[in-house]
C-alpha cells in the first residue's frame, strides 16, 4: 500500500493524518491471468491502482472484443462512468496477467474528502487527468489518421508495445491486425 500513497503524494501533497485516514479503506487485491475486475453488467464502485500487472478494457460488441484502454504499473482503474451515473459497466476489465491492485471504494473516498481539503484536491485531481486522458482518446478518432493514433500510443504507452497482443492494439487503434503490421513496418524503416 505504500506505492500508491507515494503516487498520490507526487500528485497532491498529503498529511500523515490524510495517509493514515486513507490507509483505512485500502485492501490488497491479487488477479490472476484472465481473472476479472470489473464485469460488464455487475455494478462496481471500487477503484483500483495497478501495484504490479496489466489490465485491459474491452466492450463486447456482437462477439467481438472491442479494447478501449490498457492499466499498467501506477495505474488507476474503474468505470467512473457507472460509478458517478449509478448503472451497471458496459465495458469490463480482465487482468492481462498476474496483477495486484490496491483498492478502495469510491464513496468511501468521497466520504474522505469531506474531511480532508487535500483528499478532495487530490480527488479533483485525478478526475481532471482521467476525463483528459479519454477526451484525447476520442478526439483522436475525429481528428487523428491510424498512423497519427498509433505513433501517440508509442509515444504515451510504450509498454503497450511490450506487452499487449497485436490483436488487441488493434483493436484499440480501431484498425485491423494488418493495418498495425503495416503501421509498425513503416515505422522501423523510417
Amino acid at each position: 500500500m505504500e506505492k500508491i500513497i507515494q503516487v498520490l503524494t507526487k500528485i497532491a501533497p498529503l498529511t500523515e493524518s490524510d495517509t493514515l485516514i486513507l490507509g483505512d479503506i485500502l485492501n490488497t487485491v491479487q488477479l490472476e491471468k484472465g481473472e476479472y475486475w470489473i464485469r460488464a453488467g455487475k455494478k462496481n464502485s471500487q477503484v483500483a491502482f495497478v501495484n504490479e500487472g496489466y489490465l485491459r478494457k474491452f466492450y463486447l460488441r456482437d462477439g467481438i472484443e472491442i479494447t478501449d484502454f490498457f492499466y499498467f504499473d501506477n495505474d488507476f482503474s474503474a468505470d467512473l462512468p457507472s460509478i458517478l451515473d449509478h448503472t451497471v459497466p458496459k465495458a469490463s476489465i480482465v487482468a492481462m496477467r498476474k496483477t495486484t491492485l490496491t483498492t478502495f471504494s469510491y464513496h468511501a473516498f468521497n466520504e474522505l474528502c469531506k474531511q480532508s481539503a487535500a483528499l478532495e484536491h487530490l480527488h479533483r485531481l485525478i478526475v481532471e487527468y482521467t476525463f483528459l486522458r479519454f477526451y484525447k482518446r476520442s478526439v483522436s478518432f475525429i481528428l487523428q489518421t491510424p498512423k497519427e493514433r498509433y505513433e501517440d500510443l508509442i509515444d504515451s504507452y510504450p509498454k503497450v508495445l511490450e506487452q499487449a497482443n497485436q490483436y488487441h492494439i488493434a483493436s484499440y487503434l480501431g484498425i485491423s491486425p494488418q493495418h498495425l503490421s503495416r503501421l509498425r513496418r513503416q515505422k522501423t524503416i523510417s
